[in-house]
């Protein structure tokens, strides 16, 4: 914290206090383009990583089976003719 003090008090010297806010407002505006600029470059590089495990996941996931057909109501209607009547 005394060291952010001894920035800003030096800043506040150098740059006086007309200019320190167009200043201030100039580095946010960079920080903010930089901080956008990083997120657009991590979204393209774990889209890439994705992209390249996909396949890679195909090949070891096991295969899924195949889900069993409904019966038809025809079917649900009529028992099987050697079961017994309940």
């Amino acid at each position: 914290m005394p060291d952010m003090l001894f920035i800003l008090l030096l800043a506040l010297v150098l740059l006086g206090p007309k200019k320190l806010p167009q200043v201030a407002a100039q580095i946010g505006k960079y920080l903010a383009q930089f901080q956008r600029m990083r997120r657009e470059l991590l979204d393209q590089v774990n889209a890439e990583v994705a992209r390249m495990e996909a396949p890679q996941a195909q090949l070891t996931a096991p295969p899924v089976p195949a889900p069993h057909p409904a019966p038809s109501p025809a079917l649900r209607a009529h028992p099987h003719p050697l079961s017994t009547p309940q």
